[in-house]
Formats: C-alpha cells, structure tokens, sequence
C-alpha cells in the first residue's frame, strides 16, 4: 500500500509540476542537434516494459502496438532483431501507470529511449552499455477508458521521434552552408583572408573513427569531417579498425 501511495503521487505530481509540457502525444518537438550515435542504427531489439501497480488494469493490445511500432521501423530502413544479437541497440519502451481508485482516472508515463554499445573516451578497447537517446517522457491522469488509446498515441509519437532523429542523423553535415557563412563574414582591415581549416587535409591515420561509434570512415569523408578532434580515433590499417570491433562506413567505403 505503501508502495502503491509513493507511486501514484510521483506520478501525479509529475503530470501537475510539468502543465507547461501538455502537448499533444504526437508533438515531440524538433531535435535541436543531430545525434551521431543514430546515424548507423539499421536494425535493433525492441522490448516494450509495462509495469502496473493498484488495483484494476488497462487492456492494451500489445500485439497490434508492436505491429504499429516496428510498421514505423521498417518505413525509416530498420529492421527488428527477433533475438538478442550482440552488439544490437536495443529501443525500449517503458509504460507505467496506475488506477486512482473511486474516481475512474488512471495515471500513465510512457518513456523510450534507445541504449547501444559505446567506447568509453581514452579506452577504445572498452565498451559499456549507455542510453544515447531518449524521448519526451509523456505523463497524464486521463479517464480509465482512454487509457489504452493515449498510451498508444504517445508511444506511436515517441517511436516517430526516434525514426526522425535517425534519418536526422543519417543526413551528410551542411558543409555548403557553413562555407556560405564563413565567406560572408567580414575580414579584419589589414588582414589577409586566413586559409579554410581541415584538418584531415593530411592525415595521420588513412582511417579514423569517433569514440561513441562504431562505424570508421576515409579521413575525407563527410561524416568524418564532423567528428570533434577530441573523440577522433585513428587506425593505421582497415584490419585493425575491424579488430576494433567497427563497422565500415557505407558513404566513403573505406
């Protein structure tokens, strides 16, 4: 009973300390930066959490949630790993809810997120688990009836989110307009225009990779270019990228 009282006031008091974030389950709002940890997910493990408390439950046709769910995958080029497949992302989605007893009403939260195996910073040779995407938590007292349809409506709108932000991520960096605004800035009396910064023009390694993926490129490919110099990982061979346990890009096909 305890357990039961903390619960449904968290979630209640989340739901009343978040009013400003009442938007409807299909707005999730856009991306304010692209998230590099997405742009080589093509295929991953699903897992749907549904965790009730108190009396009374909501049905709720997981089968056809699923169906909708992995329906959005396939549209964005993922595909559904059926079993545990080691270093497979794994998309999780986290319901929670409970019936307010005598009034009719049911508190819920839906919540995904996306974890994946990264390389820690300064270890390459490590690899833990970690959460790099998450979704806009959706938390609502709603009348027990509808339940079943808003936690659909918001799991459907938070696996969007995370389709979005994939193809997001997938999208070459826009060099040609970076080069616009730096042409356009004005030069110092005096000073002699400076030469554009690359510095992948003369590579140390002939393959480089960032540490929070697992995929490696060509120095001069476009994803390349956007990898913060702090998180580049160079290797001096396609072999030992490979033993490195990462995967060759598919735009510069190093």
């Amino acid at each position: 009973m305890v357990t039961h009282a903390c619960f449904m006031a968290i979630l209640i008091g989340a739901s009343i300390g978040r009013a400003t974030d009442t938007q409807p389950p299909g707005d999730q709002g856009s991306p304010s930066a692209v998230n590099q940890a997405l742009a080589d997910v093509e295929q991953l493990r699903l897992t749907l959490s549904m965790q009730e408390t108190g009396p009374g439950e909501v049905q709720i046709d997981v089968p056809k949630l699923k169906a909708g769910v992995l329906e959005k995958l396939n549209g964005a080029g993922i595909r559904h790993a059926e079993s545990e497949a080691g270093q497979c992302p794994r998309l999780v989605v986290r319901i929670e809810g409970t019936v307010i007893a005598d009034c009719g009403k049911y508190v819920c939260r839906v919540g995904t997120s996306l974890g994946r195996l990264v390389v820690l910073p300064g270890r390459p040779d490590l690899q833990i688990q970690a959460e790099v995407w998450q979704a806009k938590p959706m938390t609502a007292v709603v009348m027990e009836s509808g339940a079943a349809d808003t936690i659909s409506r918001a799991m459907l709108a938070q696996v969007e989110a995370f389709t979005a932000a994939c193809e997001a991520a997938r999208e070459p960096p826009d060099l040609a307009n970076h080069a616009v605004q730096k042409a356009s800035a004005p030069a110092t009396p005096g000073q002699a225009p400076s030469s554009p910064q690359n510095p992948q023009t003369t590579p140390a390694h002939p393959f480089i990779s960032s540490k929070s993926s697992l995929v490696f490129h060509r120095p001069d490919c476009l994803w390349a270019r956007n990898i913060a110099g702090s998180n580049v990982i160079g290797y001096k061979s396609r072999e030992e990228a490979l033993q490195a346990g990462k995967r060759p890009c598919k735009s510069c096909q190093p």
